[in-house]
């Protein structure tokens, strides 16, 4: 990319808004191993936030024989990492809303996807008893944030990648290496303005290709894994584009965990959407 065009994605970046304080209040308290009662506090500061928290805990997808009646039982129900996930996924739905509508691109199937991706590493980290599945939670979620930026800051861009996309019949990411941005790349720099985790910030830098001189870097491929899992769950993010991600060569593939993880995912589909429809509606 030559130095002219790069500088002018660094300016329009320049006025990327910062996290709503709550949402920083809350993310920083989570780092900081703050405890529920001190997150409650913070949260019933945004009602619509502390309501969208508690119907997430009383979803099917979470729900106990009792329902959860109090904000501070719903934290811990769902645990701080699903917590910071509904808080990040609702500051960035309510931040990055396109201002123009695109042939072919829906915001609310992008949200589906993530959050199908999110789940189905959360489940693989599960299954390969990984030390931090919320983490990998978190990552799945934020894997495509660049798309949404290219739609809101960059819609001239956004559009050529829409028509070469389908003129071609390739994938997003096809479409836009030919025209010359990557959502890798501009969804770095997000994550860099917002001050998000140095392993988070490299999940996302390498969830295409988690494969680099001979080494694999274990986050972007739980990512680049989860993705397949998701879009074979039925979680797909292009309207007419079904094709898996081709499987890079000296990657280890496991069809039965694969396999396994896609069926678990159709079958929670349903409550996963339901729990999260208030936070990715539009």
């Amino acid at each position: 990319m030559d130095e002219k065009k790069w500088q002018e994605i660094l300016k329009r970046l320049d006025k990327l808004p910062t996290l709503p304080q709550i949402s920083q209040r809350v993310l920083t308290a989570i780092e900081k191993d703050a405890s529920a009662q001190e997150l409650e506090k913070i949260i019933h500061e945004d009602q619509a936030l502390a309501a969208k928290i508690l119907k997430v805990a009383n979803s099917p997808l979470y729900a106990g024989a009792n329902p959860t009646k109090s904000l501070k039982m719903a934290i811990v129900k769902l645990g701080f990492g699903e917590v910071r996930n509904i808080v990040l996924a609702t500051a960035l739905n309510y931040l990055l809303r396109p201002a123009a509508t695109f042939k072919k691109f829906d915001l609310v199937r992008l949200w589906i996807h993530a959050v199908g991706v999110a789940r189905a590493g959360f489940l693989l980290a599960a299954e390969e008893g990984c030390e931090d599945p919320d983490g990998l939670y978190t990552a799945g979620l934020l894997h495509d944030i660049g798309r949404l930026v290219l739609a809101v800051f960059f819609p001239e861009f956004f559009l050529q990648v829409l028509a070469i996309q389908e003129a071609k019949g390739c994938s997003f990411r096809e479409a836009e290496e030919e025209a010359g941005l990557s959502h890798v790349e501009v969804g770095i720099l997000v994550a860099q303005h917002w001050r998000f985790s140095e392993e988070l910030i490299a999940a996302l830098k390498w969830h295409h290709q988690p494969l680099l001189n001979g080494k694999i870097h274990r986050d972007a491929f739980f990512v680049f894994k989860a993705d397949i899992v998701a879009r074979a769950a039925g979680f797909v993010p292009e309207e007419g584009y079904q094709k898996l991600p081709k499987w890079p060569k000296g990657l280890p593939l496991d069809k039965n965990q694969l396999s396994k993880v896609v069926l678990a995912l159709k079958k929670e589909k349903e409550d996963l959407l339901a729990a999260w429809q208030d936070i990715i509606a539009c």
